[in-house]
């Protein structure tokens, strides 16, 4: 039988939150939407977020770059101060993300995605600068330098992707962005903080440390990415998308962290996901809850932040959705029905700051003034080379697991306590099951998303259990597989 064992006077140190201190969003024209915005704001009342990370402040939507009758540029940051101000109210800063080009300070018209964003290197050089210093200045002049000392600026996305720069065979080419970039933001202040490559697949970590220490260029944190999937063929010729490892994640963060923690820097990811692709069911189903707290946890003290990639479903990078579950990244779909990762991060928002010792790899015990939170989960790999959209879209019934013991130390004897638990698995906090089982036809009423809501949520129960003599508190719980529970430990009152 497993057995989760802890003793509350045996404490492992501070929780450190890393894996709440970023959320990644599409692009900056969707987070300004409203529907977007209630969600954030919805997230940040129940499991808050520290920063936000997105795409698109310099495209065309956004505003910012206008190009005189003289061929001067100018600049306008009225969609920026909406944005940003709107971000500040809810209680999340963001981490800007410099790039990718306005178009027309474009040296060719390459694009990806839907909305169209500029992948290619500037035309003038100097006019790249201007853009970064002048944004770093305004935003300066809109919040003080106190505030803007706490952001990030990152420098481009994915340059080493051909879908996100032109010259993403040029590793030089990047270097002449990034160095342009960290200057400029130096120059407006030197204690901003400027990082890079944010590269996919953690490449060009090494190359960017080693050029900056050669060239005196400022790097203050590294930031890349990761996703769990790796795409394939089958024997058709279709393309499929499949787990190699639940660990696949979590082995490279633990890797290149070392490596940078080794040159001094941060580790920053600003995007990661059990899949990459915006059209993977694993995205909405119940597996996805404990595929995440086992990346969060093999994570922890490697990654200084660790950025889910994304808050909603609404986002357009291969154009809108047009199915309420359609494979998306977000931790809401488009009618804010949250999924199991949504309630992942609340069950992690939950734990107490204080961590106690435990050698269950698949589980942390924390407490807090008022209570003991054991949240743990289960997790089985699929069969080898199993496609991901396949696999996901369909209902899984999740098969019964041997009950989980818990055994806590150090509790006041003989008293009483109540045992909260919640739970997300197989038709428990699982819209998606549920979903597939209405076999709607068209979009969800009103009344069907308020139901899908409330399937949405974690299975909840209580009961109370007794402390033996010497403190000690025991009590088995029932377990499916790939479920992920949390469980509240309070002393009982007395009337």
């Amino acid at each position: 039988m497993r057995t989760i064992k802890a003793n509350l006077n045996q404490a492992k140190g501070k929780l450190d939150r890393f894996f709440s201190a970023c959320i990644g969003a599409g692009r900056a024209g969707e987070v300004m939407r409203y529907i977007p915005m209630q969600q954030l704001k919805k997230m940040q009342s129940e499991c808050p977020f520290c920063y936000i990370r997105f795409h698109g402040l310099f495209h065309e939507e956004m505003n910012i770059v206008h190009r005189n009758e003289d061929g001067t540029l100018s600049f306008c940051f009225q969609y920026v101060d909406l944005l940003f101000d709107s971000l500040l109210e809810a209680g999340i800063r963001p981490i800007v993300e410099l790039g990718l080009m306005p178009d027309i300070m474009a040296k060719d018209k390459a694009y990806v995605f839907w909305w169209k964003m500029n992948k290619s290197m500037p035309s003038d050089m100097r006019e790249w600068e201007m853009l970064i210093e002048e944004t770093v200045r305004h935003l300066t002049y809109r919040y003080g330098e106190d505030e803007v000392k706490t952001w990030y600026f990152e420098v481009w996305n994915e340059p080493n992707h051909k879908g996100f720069f032109t010259e993403y065979q040029n590793i030089n080419a990047y270097f002449a962005l990034y160095d342009t970039a960290a200057k400029a933001v130096k120059r407006v202040n030197a204690e901003y903080v400027v990082g890079g490559p944010a590269t996919a697949g953690m490449k060009w970590i090494e190359e960017l440390i080693t050029h900056c220490k050669e060239n005196d260029i400022p790097l203050d944190f590294i930031t890349s990415h990761s996703y769990g999937i790796k795409g394939d063929f089958d024997p058709e010729g279709n393309a499929i998308v499949y787990l190699p490892s639940i660990d696949k994640v979590s082995n490279e963060i633990r890797h290149h962290g070392k490596i940078c923690h080794d040159h001094g820097l941060p580790l920053i990811i600003t995007e990661w996901s059990s899949s990459f692709s915006p059209t993977d069911f694993i995205h909405d189903n119940y597996y996805n809850a404990p595929y995440l707290l086992r990346a969060v946890k093999r994570s922890e003290g490697y990654a200084d932040m660790f950025s889910y990639w994304t808050y909603t479903d609404i986002f357009e990078e291969n154009g809108p959705p047009t199915k309420p579950f359609h494979g998306g990244f977000g931790l809401f779909n488009v009618q804010s029905i949250p999924k199991p990762t949504y309630y992942a991060y609340c069950f992690l928002s939950r734990l107490g700051d204080t961590e106690l010792l435990c050698d269950d790899e698949n589980a942390y015990v924390c407490k807090s003034d008022e209570s003991v939170q054991v949240l743990f989960w289960n997790i089985k790999g699929t069969p080898e080379k199993t496609d991901n959209r396949k696999h996901f879209s369909q209902n899984l019934v999740s098969p019964v697991l041997p009950d989980a013991a818990v055994s806590l130390d150090g509790l006041e004897p003989n008293a009483e306590y109540t045992v909260t638990r919640e739970t997300i698995g197989y038709k428990m906090g699982d819209a998606y099951t549920a979903y597939l089982e209405m076999k709607l036809t068209e979009l969800p009423t009103k009344e069907e998303t308020a139901y899908l809501i409330e399937k949405a949520k974690p299975e909840k129960t209580s009961f109370t259990v007794k402390a033996d003599e010497n403190g000690t508190l025991a009590f088995a719980v029932s377990q499916t597989e790939n479920e992920a529970d949390l469980l509240v430990i309070e002393k009982k009152k007395t009337s």
